[in-house]
This record gives C-alpha cells, structure tokens and sequence, in this order.
C-alpha cells in the first residue's frame, strides 16, 4: 500500500516518465474509459463524462509536471502538452453538451410549455381547441378539445392518427423534440371532457422525414433563409 502511496504521490509530482505517463495513463486508459463506459442512458452518461472530466483535468496537469522535467527531445515535451491541451479542451466541451442537454435543455422546454400555457385556450381551427399542455419526465401531452368531429369510428380514428403524425414529422420543432427522444402524446377530448382518443408520437414514428428536415433547415442556414 506504501508503494502505491509513493508512486501515485511521483506521479502526481511529475516524477515517472512522460512516455509512461503519456501512454498508458493518457492514451491507454482514455482507450479503456471510452470502451467500458460507452453508456446511451443520458443521466449515467453524465456522471461517467463527469468522471472523465475530472481525469482529463488530472492527467493534464501530471504531463505538463512530467514534461516540464523530461530532458530528451523538446519536441516529444512539446508535442505531449499539445496533444493533452487538445484532449482537455474537447473534453471540457463535450461535458458542456452533455450537461446542456441533461439540464438546460429540459428546463428551456419547460419554460417554453409554461409560456405557451398562460395563453391558453388557443383555437388551433374550427374543430379543435388546445386546451392544456403539460410535461412529465420526456413526455409532453398535448390536451384538445374537439367540436362537432365524429371519431366513433376506427376509420376515422385511423385517419386522425395518420394527419397527427405527419404533422409532427414535417414541422422542425417537434422533430427537433422527437429526435431528443421526447414523446409527443396527443389527447383528444369531447365537449364533456370525455375522453375519446390519445395518439403517441415517437422517433420512430417518422424516422426518415425526422432526418430530411435537418437536412433542410442546413441548407436553407447556410442559404441565409433561416
């Protein structure tokens, strides 16, 4: 344990050699990090970015220890302080992302929601009214009321479901939450408050127009359309 103690302490200090330090503690280590913690759950994934950032922070400090006492080639030491300035600085910027998209961006859609819900009711057109509209976890429901509209049918069901979903697909903002893997749930109530249907809207509803319109929204960017 001693041992353990001194050698961490020399690596700290900058005293074991930059070749070691750089390629096993930089390179062989961020190569076993990336392997074993490749998670796609967004809250486990940020704690292990958060936790690889707190090693690419320790290990920049230990090369640039290291490679200010290395006595061989300038350009290695040179080389070695790039290279970890480089890995620290994406680092740095793939936590932001990671952390914007885990907080920031559920608390801007909330706030979005909240806006739009101080002017409700809104006449959507003459059939229908938007009446609510909540948010729970990566759901968010959309409440409508509709007037003199006939889904006692399946058929009519059916054709309903279709006109939603190719709604969401072709309009960018709600393809934007789709692709944020965000559920978009559609329900549909009579005069009464009667239930008559609820439509779910996920990625995988629209998976190949959720991509074209990405595209699009590029194009029409880079064009100074949009």
């Amino acid at each position: 344990m001693e041992r353990v103690k001194k050698y961490l302490r020399n690596l700290f200090n900058g005293d074991i050699s930059l070749t070691i330090v750089f390629w096993f503690w930089f390179v062989f280590i961020s190569i076993l990090i990336e392997y074993f913690f490749n998670y796609n759950n967004n809250s486990v994934n940020f704690v292990i970015q958060s936790i690889s950032l707190l090693y690419s922070i320790s290990i920049f400090f230990i090369i640039f220890k290291s490679a200010n006492k290395y006595e061989g080639n300038k350009i290695w030491s040179f080389l070695a302080k790039t290279i970890i300035s480089i890995n620290l600085f994406i680092s740095i910027s793939y936590f932001i992302e990671v952390y914007k998209f885990n907080f920031l961006e559920d608390y801007y859609i909330e706030k979005e929601i909240k806006s739009l819900k101080d002017n409700l009711p809104i006449q959507v057109d003459i059939n229908s009214l938007l009446v609510d509209i909540y948010k729970e976890n990566k759901n968010i429901f959309y409440k409508y009321s509709l007037n003199n509209v006939d889904l006692s049918s399946q058929k009519n069901q059916n054709i309903l479901k279709r006109k939603v979903h190719e709604s969401i697909c072709e309009d960018y903002n709600t393809t934007d939450l789709l692709k944020k893997d965000y559920v978009l749930i559609y329900q549909y109530v009579n005069e009464k408050e009667e239930k008559i249907i609820d439509i779910k809207t996920t990625k995988e509803n629209c998976p190949k127009s959720i991509y074209d319109l990405e595209i699009l929204a590029e194009i029409l960017k880079q064009q100074g359309m949009l």
